[in-house]
């Protein structure tokens, strides 16, 4: 997988519609920006309207595709009420692109130093949130589209210090895997994709960042190929884009 810039690729896009869930995060404005320069029609939601605000500034201006900002809760309990309001407004999706997450409180903490309340909140946020996003988003989308679910690579490893994000990866990579197995080919395709640090400016912002890594809109870019059937890549579930060097995965290396 090689960067490219925005707007260096063909639209291919033109008259598709995706959402992007978690479209504020350092992800997902990278995501919605390469879906926007690949033609899409970019719904980007989320729950803070300053954050939305903040995305339509720094991703508006890209072309060809059109972005509209949402703001919805889609790890709202009453998953009909969110997939009736998004149906009301836009119709069917092409394709949805999940990336949402927490990292729990700053430091690292032991398994068994974990509390009642931050597994409770972890639990809430990295793992019924997705559940519910799920749950609502799916009838949504075209039987011929596809949805794209990002996971941390720590769901395959020991992640000590901070156990409560690669246990609910590992659960998310679960549920997307069932979701493919009950599904049957009868749907949307569904796309797991366990992911290895990524380029963000936010990250950047910290000083956190390698050009060995992914970027952003690389994920947007291979997100965008998935979506339209396009590629090598297109009939796999489950994938592994852990850096650079190593492009794109079907299982990891023994």
């Amino acid at each position: 997988m090689t960067s490219r810039s925005a707007g260096s690729e063909e639209p291919y896009l033109r008259g598709r519609s995706v959402l992007v869930v978690g479209a504020t995060g350092g992800i997902g404005e990278g995501v919605t920006r390469a879906l926007l320069a690949l033609g899409a029609t970019v719904v980007g939601a989320g729950r803070d309207p300053d954050r939305l605000g903040a995305l339509a500034d720094y991703a508006g201006g890209i072309g060809p595709g059109t972005l509209r900002t949402h703001l919805v809760d889609v790890s709202n309990p009453d998953s009909a009420a969110v997939r009736a309001q998004l149906a009301e407004r836009y119709g069917q999706f092409d394709g949805a692109v999940l990336t949402v997450g927490n990292w729990g409180p700053p430091g690292r903490t032991s398994l068994l130093e974990v509390s009642d309340e931050v597994w409770d909140a972890m639990i809430a946020d990295n793992l019924t949130s997705h559940f519910r996003a799920l749950r609502a988003i799916t009838p949504l989308l075209d039987p011929e589209g596809a949805l794209v679910h990002l996971t941390g690579f720590s769901a395959e490893i020991p992640y000590p210090g901070n156990a409560l994000v690669g246990a609910t990866n590992a659960a998310k990579k679960s549920l997307l895997r069932t979701l493919t197995a009950e599904l049957g080919g009868k749907g949307p395709r569904i796309h797991e994709l366990v992911i290895g640090p990524i380029r963000t400016r936010p990250r950047a912002a910290m000083g956190a960042d390698s050009p060995s890594w992914l970027g952003a809109e690389d994920l947007g870019r291979h997100a965008g190929e998935l979506v339209a059937g396009r590629g090598p890549w297109s009939t796999e579930p489950l994938q592994y884009l852990l850096d650079r060097a190593s492009g794109v995965l079907t299982e990891l290396p023994r």
